[in-house]
């Protein structure tokens, strides 16, 4: 990676915040609901000082790379398995609002 403007970056997961939704669980724990993440930790890398990818990774070896708009049309054909995921885990949310007044 040549140029000032490209770099790459390692941070931890932490769900629910730094974890993609459809890798986040939620466990009844004694205080209330924790959380984890699918993954360990990621790597985020930017080209020409715009977003790229962020892999995700597993210390079990497991990976997933989410590919920015800008890096699909840069590449042409890449590994969708992160948007199949998303889209999977889109379809299993409510699209029925709820009534909170009740």
């Amino acid at each position: 990676m040549s140029g000032s403007s490209n770099t790459a970056r390692h941070d931890w997961s932490h769900a629910p915040h730094y974890c993609p939704p459809q890798y986040t669980r939620s466990h009844d724990g004694p205080n209330g609901l924790t959380y984890t993440c699918d993954y360990d930790g990621a790597i985020s890398v930017t080209v020409n000082g715009l977003p790229f990818a962020r892999t995700w990774w597993s210390i079990g070896g497991d990976a997933v790379t989410d590919f920015s708009p800008a890096a699909k049309a840069q590449l042409g054909s890449w590994d969708g398995q992160f948007d199949t995921d998303l889209a999977a885990w889109l379809t299993t949310r409510s699209t029925t609002p709820v009534d909170l007044t009740r």
